[in-house]
């Protein structure tokens, strides 16, 4: 018989896995292109982003590939859902020598190609793919096989493109999951979040924060106001505030400093039809007081209704 069926959760998990190593691949290229804008005039600012791009184009098409794995594991997920045995590929006549007299793993079968996925998922998923889909799935493929396969100089993808390629990708396979639960999951299960012992410090929890609230800005800046609203359920017309929630976990780190607050994202903002606030991060909702605050040496006059933190220092005062 055959044995380790990989299951749905195993190709969901490690698709997912993949589209956040793309996702950092490129975070950490515009972290870095961000951190050098004091060493060159703002004039020149075109001409050395063209530079800096120019010379990070292998890991931006990588990046792009990598994406394309993660839905090939997504498109596999599905149809393992219905049977694992229909990813199988070939005739019996080509299946591992042996496989009908020993128990044998199922990653010793060759699975079916790429190319026939789509075809297979239509034909046995309740769900088919529509044909926006299909074209923007074809167009990963060609970047992906050209990556895989060959040199080509005029492939050129720019970090906006990976990003919304990730957004695409994830909101298709998780619709009712925002992207940044699924990237808070997955910080929360790298090696070094994984150990016991970091998991203990009392900063734990505020690294992971201030991280999310560091990538949503960035990422914020680069989507369009319809597509901030589609993946983000934020509205970059809409006033935004500093989600007391968020901001006074991140305040409690050790060397914490007022300012870096600037590099996080104001995520606070009116839900519709309501006078309540609500964090696009964390989801913490409130309305705002008008109250002074009690800590010493504040002036802030506005605290969170359902937290009591100050809109000013994010001293969580009583209510």
């Amino acid at each position: 018989m055959i044995l380790n069926f990989p299951t749905k959760n195993d190709f969901f998990g490690s698709a997912n896995d993949f589209l956040n190593s793309s996702w950092e691949s490129v975070f950490e290229h515009l972290n870095t292109f961000d951190e050098l804008r004091g060493v060159y005039e703002d004039a020149e600012h075109d001409k050395e982003s063209e530079r800096y791009w120019s010379s990070a184009k292998q890991t931006l098409v990588s990046a792009t590939a990598l994406v394309q794995q993660a839905v090939e594991f997504y498109i596999k997920g599905r149809i393992t859902d219905v049977s694992p045995y229909l990813l199988i590929s070939g005739n019996p006549q080509s299946w591992p020598k042996g496989s009908n007299k020993n128990d044998i793993e199922f990653s010793t079968f060759r699975t079916i190609d790429a190319q026939d996925l789509l075809k297979i998922h239509d034909t046995v998923c309740e769900e088919r793919f529509d044909d926006s889909f299909i074209q923007w799935y074809d167009r990963l493929r060609v970047i992906r096989n050209k990556v895989m396969h060959t040199v080509d100089k005029s492939l050129n993808v720019t970090p906006e493109e990976v990003i919304r390629f990730i957004f695409f990708a994830h909101n298709c396979f998780h619709p009712s999951k925002p992207w940044f639960d699924s990237r808070r999951e997955y910080l929360e299960n790298t090696p070094v979040n994984s150990m016991k012992s970091i998991q203990e410090d009392d900063n734990y929890e505020c690294f992971i924060l201030q991280s999310l609230l560091s990538e949503f800005k960035g990422v914020a800046n680069i989507l369009k106001p319809s597509e901030a609203k589609l993946y983000l359920n934020f509205d970059k017309k809409s006033k935004s505030l500093l989600c007391p929630n968020c901001s006074n976990k991140i305040s409690r780190m050790d060397f914490w400093d007022d300012e870096m607050f600037e590099d996080c994202a104001k995520t606070y903002q009116k839900s519709s039809a309501s006078e309540k606030y609500e964090c696009r991060l964390c989801s913490h909702r409130g309305f705002i007081l008008d109250r002074k605050c009690s800590e010493d040496g504040c002036d802030g006059k506005f605290l969170d209704s359902e937290s009591g933190v100050c809109f000013s220092c994010f001293f969580q005062n009583e209510l």
